[in-house]
């Protein structure tokens, strides 16, 4: 027999944050537990609102399965003495697996005879064993943060005040804190407070939705999506649609009314960011625009009540906005009071790190930077690109920022525009930010894309030369996405800039700040760029072992990385690469130990092949190297492979440990000076065996 189990824990008010992870993850997590349980359901459906959790098992079986499992233990050789008693090593597995060693039985494997014993466990009844998965589920629930409360032991998003357990029509009672789980679940805080007994789980939803709590959030999503289109189809205007707000504005509420309010035209000078950065990010409104996109002085808000009187409701909303809009409107027409790149010198007293200085001593660094990268693809931009680099932070010091400081890079645009400074350097303002995500824009100007780059590897070298390193855990400082934006700017844009100068150029900078030698910081920067270009090119379907033979050549620049990696995947497929990966694998790694002279004797020469190889090696590496130079690598892999029957032919007829220490120095300095011009252009020791590319 199955029946449905209905888990709700109820709680203080969760944060909006909060409940989609723990439903979706969470659901996800009792799926599994109650599998591993060897319990049968169907499906878990998940429920939430501010105040609660819920988590209902359709079809869950009233008995989990029964099982039988094989524990093998010793070798039957080992199990018993000459004269057939139990040894210790029978004594002590029977005793670990709660049997006596007489129940120990002989199973055949494919490695010999073993003893063993069978275990069986019966099916139970899951009032039996759901208490305890769900006393097990319940401190797994994923949440950013959870609290403690009162004196209890135990962990939550908030203060748990209910829990409801039903199966079916049967309360399975658990207890978690100092709450026992029953069937008595509650209404809306406001308009319907009193406990609500549930009959069985299927009356769940529609006793909640008479009690004012819609429970599932796509209906309540639903119910917001119909109350601002009714807005937009009675005053004419266009909903800006906002997906995301939605979602957060219904784990807000359980009972979701919405209604409109509005406020000054006189407003409607600000810039449009600001306008909307106020109503969405701190009251979360909805905004709306006419035809031409222009914004109109109204909102939707969602409230979490039904009262006699609206207008009350409308009231009180409108007058908090009005509040905060003409705070707005204070700091931004003071803010034009004085041009954006006069404010800069109020950087020296703002930090950006008790290590690395000030914000000006950081946009100094980056305006040298910045000349840096103009001079590999736009100098005659590099003034520009110096004073971008200056304006870049001084939206920091203006009053818009300090009341919204998301808005960074946006308002400094703005202001650059408005006090006189280039369109482009203006733009750079704001792009210098970008990407700000994998998915994100890339900066569309040379200006913006000069800055973008200073700044990212000024927090990337900065970090290092500090000792503010990234873990496996942790990277406070955005290292990681700073890396791939730099490594994604430069291929974007084509700029052959080479990443070593650039980091050289970017800890020059750095020279007073570092706290270790700059050659030990420069190392692990390095290593931690090739790490970040490894995965952003796996994550693009390029096959690791490849991307790492690219790289143990030299970390060079991203256009030439990529023109190499290119060249290497479309000569994988040809029937040259194999033979060639493996003959060039075999001398690389019979040459690592030896590190002696490079200079090779024809007079020590004791076979044709050697003389073969020596005298086509010379030629083959230097159109090699002229090709790799060039930028044609699917030349210079074809002459490598041109060279593969001579070094098989060589390993098939030559000796190269020979005894003769000479002769065996001689055999080795071929092959390592082979190896080594060939590796400048791709290291074939990393690549998969049998044409197998690593995956990531």
């Amino acid at each position: 027999m199955e029946r449905d189990y209905l888990l709700e824990i109820g709680c203080e008010e969760i944060p909006a944050g909060f409940v989609g992870p723990a439903l979706w993850h969470g659901g996800r997590q009792f799926e599994e537990m109650l599998s591993k349980a060897r319990l049968s359901f169907r499906k878990v459906d998940i429920f939430g609102t501010p105040r609660r959790l819920a988590y209902v098992v359709r079809g869950l079986s009233d008995r989990q399965e029964a099982s039988s499992n094989t524990v093998l233990g010793p070798p039957r050789s080992v199990a018993h003495d000459a004269s057939g008693k139990p040894t210790k090593a029978a004594l002590g597995f029977a005793k670990s697996q709660g049997v006596d060693v007489s129940a120990l039985s002989v199973f055949p494997t494919d490695r010999g005879e073993y003893m063993g014993v069978v275990r069986k466990e019966s099916a139970r009844p899951v009032q039996e064993i759901l208490p305890k998965i769900v006393s097990d589920f319940l401190p797994s629930i994923p949440f950013r943060k959870s609290m403690r409360w009162a004196d209890l032991d135990v962990r939550f998003a908030r203060p748990v005040h209910w829990m409801v357990s039903l199966y079916g029509d049967e309360i399975i009672p658990f207890t978690f804190g100092n709450v026992t789980a029953g069937r008595s679940t509650y209404g809306h805080r406001f308009l319907s407070p009193g406990a609500i007994d549930l009959p069985e789980v299927s009356a769940y939803p529609e006793m909640l939705a008479e009690a004012r709590v819609l429970v599932d959030l796509s209906v309540r999503k639903d119910r917001i999506h119909q109350g601002i289109l009714k807005i937009s189809r009675s005053t004419g205007m266009k909903w800006v649609e906002d997906e995301p707000l939605v979602e957060t504005v219904a784990n807000l509420v359980e009972y979701p009314v919405v209604l409109m309010g509005r406020f000054e035209e006189k407003y409607l000078a600000l810039p449009r960011e600001v306008l909307v950065t106020s109503m969405r990010n701190n009251q979360k409104y909805f905004v709306f625009e006419d035809a031409k996109g222009r914004l109109r002085p109204c909102f939707a808000f969602v409230s979490n009540m039904i009262v006699p009187d609206d207008a009350v409701v409308i009231a009180g909303n409108e007058r908090v906005l009005r509040a905060r809009l003409s705070d707005a409107e204070f700091y931004y027409w003071d803010d034009l009071k004085k041009p954006l790149f006069d404010r800069t010198e109020a950087l020296k007293k703002v930090l950006f790190q008790a290590d690395l200085g000030t914000y000006w001593e950081k946009i100094e660094r980056m305006a040298g930077i910045a000349e840096y990268v103009a001079s590999f693809g736009f100098p005659v931009k590099a003034q520009e690109c110096r004073r971008a680099a200056f304006l870049s932070k001084a939206d920091l010091t203006t009053g818009v920022i300090k009341e919204f400081p998301e808005l960074q890079g946006v308002m400094g645009r703005h202001y650059a525009g408005k006090t006189g400074e280039q369109e482009e350097v203006a733009l750079a303002v704001f792009e210098h930010y970008l990407p700000k995500g994998q998915s994100d824009d890339l900066p569309s100007t040379d200006i913006g894309t000069a800055v973008a780059i200073a700044d990212k590897i000024d927090m990337v070298c900065g970090c290092f030369g500090v000792g503010l390193i990234p873990t496996g855990a942790a990277d406070p400082y955005g290292l990681r996405r700073h890396t791939l934006g730099i490594l994604s700017i430069l291929e974007a844009r084509n700029l052959r800039i080479p990443v070593e100068g650039l980091v050289d150029r970017s800890l020059a900078s750095l020279a007073g700040k570092l706290k270790s030698p700059a050659n030990g910081v420069k190392k692990k920067i390095m290593e931690f760029i090739a790490g970040r270009y490894l995965n952003l090119r796996v994550s693009q379907g390029a096959p690791t072992d490849l991307v790492e033979a690219v790289l143990a050549a030299g970390l060079t620049d991203v256009v030439d990385l990529r023109a190499k990696l290119d060249a290497l995947t479309a000569f994988r497929a040809e029937e040259a690469f194999e033979p060639l990966a493996e003959v060039f694998k075999r001398a690389i790694n019979i040459t690592k130990p030896y590190d002696g002279p490079l200079a090779v004797s024809e007079k020590l020469f004791e076979h044709e092949e050697e003389r073969d190889l020596a005298a086509a090696a010379d030629s083959v590496s230097g159109r090699v190297a002229a090709a790799a130079r060039d930028g044609r690598y699917a030349e210079a892999f074809r002459e490598m492979a041109g060279l593969q029957p001579l070094v098989a032919a060589f390993f098939e007829k030559v000796l190269v440990m020979a005894k003769d220490e000479k002769v065996r120095n001689n055999r080795l300095a071929l092959l390592k000076g082979l190896s080594a011009a060939f590796t400048s252009v791709a290291d074939f020791s990393k690549v998969a065996s049998s044409g197998q590319p690593k995956q990531g």
